[in-house]
């Protein structure tokens, strides 16, 4: 096994030019206040979760060339790792403004104060109704009346039930 591979989840190796260690003093700072890692836990909630229209994650390439073509920050494929892992706690203003751009959040998404519950039940209905014909199957129930919509429905869970699948969780009771 290599040097390297060995110290997986250890402390970071010195630079390879010392051969001797950090001392604790000069260590980047761990993370002391509230919670520094909640914008790295944001960011990875988003990279995970908000997703193209085919499906795939976005890469991190992918995020920086969309807000860079939108006028935003330039931010280097490094830096936003550092920023998505919790290496870096204090992000730079205009990053922080084109990467909630792109997500399409809030920018006080990032906020540690936030309650980002109702936010992350919008990016998951989203990606929802992204999902092959989802879409197409909701815009054909407008203007149908209630009793229609209940039989589409009934006749989703029943597919649903041949399939094989879970029942699906109903976001209002559809039965009064």
């Amino acid at each position: 096994m290599s040097k390297q591979a060995k110290g997986a989840g250890e402390e970071p190796a010195t630079p390879a030019a010392t051969d001797k260690p950090t001392p604790p003093d000069e260590q980047p700072p761990q993370h002391s206040t509230a919670d520094p890692g909640v914008i790295a836990e944001r960011l990875q909630y988003l990279f995970e979760n908000k997703r193209k229209p085919d499906g795939k994650k976005y890469s991190y390439r992918e995020a920086i060339r969309a807000i860079e073509a939108t006028g935003g920050a330039s931010i280097s494929v490094g830096y936003l790792s550092q920023l998505v892992n919790g290496v870096r706690t204090n992000p730079m203003m205009d990053a922080i403004q084109g990467l909630a751009k792109f997500f399409g959040v809030p920018l006080s998404y990032f906020d540690e104060h936030e309650d980002t519950e109702e936010t992350n039940e919008q990016l998951k209905l989203v990606a929802a109704l992204q999902h092959a014909g989802v879409q197409d199957v909701a815009m054909r129930t407008v203007g149908l009346p209630p009793e229609s919509v209940k039989l589409v429905l009934s006749m989703i869970d029943r597919v649903r039930e041949v399939e094989g699948l879970p029942p699906a969780e109903s976001p209002s009771n559809t039965d009064e």
